[in-house]
């Protein structure tokens, strides 16, 4: 499933860098570091600096884009010594708990000022995540995977880099996504750097 996700989102960039010069198309990918919220730090603690986010976005006119996200967020944390309630009893042990996700939504922003310049954004997303969360304790996993509806606000800039069109990105986008099978909402943000070109 996960190399699935990774080869379709790398050909959808690959095939939006092929359209740039045909159509008007603003493209990047970033490094994404994730922070839990909520449910998603109830079972991941920890700051994550394992993600990654591709997109393209199609420019509407000096101010506003549309285009598609596709992220993949990795959440991992280990607790010593952990007892957990079960139905029938009680475990402890070393736990360990991972959740990937898969964002991938459609986009539109909005920027500020003008071509060349530094330039703030708002932007929102929506769409569908694929989260997969695990939990492993001793010889025992337990593993649920659930599409998910999810929305994701965003606020960045984009810094001209000295060629026309290309820069740096750098943004904050808070992923909600509603509860989905036996799993709970999960939210969580990501702080985003990385590259953009409409060249």
């Amino acid at each position: 499933m996960k190399k699935i996700i990774v080869v379709a989102a790398v050909a959808l960039m690959l095939v939006l860098a092929g359209e740039v010069r045909a159509q008007d198309w603003f493209w990047g990918g970033t490094y994404s570091m994730t922070l839990p919220l909520s449910n998603t730090k109830d079972f991941n603690e920890g700051y994550s600096f394992r993600g990654v986010t591709v997109e393209g976005r199609k420019i509407i006119n000096e101010n506003v884009t549309a285009g598609v996200t596709f992220g993949w967020h990795v959440l991992n944390d280990e607790r010593a010594n952990e007892t957990v309630e079960l139905e029938n009893g009680a475990i402890t042990g070393d736990f360990f708990t991972f959740t990937n996700s898969f964002p991938i939504m459609a986009n539109m922003h909005y920027y500020l000022g003008q071509r060349g310049a530094i330039r703030p954004y708002l932007g929102a997303s929506a769409g569908t995540a694929i989260v997969e969360r695990r939990a492993e304790v001793g010889l025992f996993a337990l593993q649920e995977t659930n599409w998910h509806f999810a929305v994701a606000p965003e606020v960045g800039f984009f810094l001209p880099a000295g060629w026309y069109g290309s820069g740096l990105l750098l943004s904050a986008r808070w992923h909600f996504m509603t509860s989905a099978g036996s799993a709970p909402s999960q939210q969580y943000v990501t702080f985003n750097i990385g590259f953009a070109s409409n060249n």
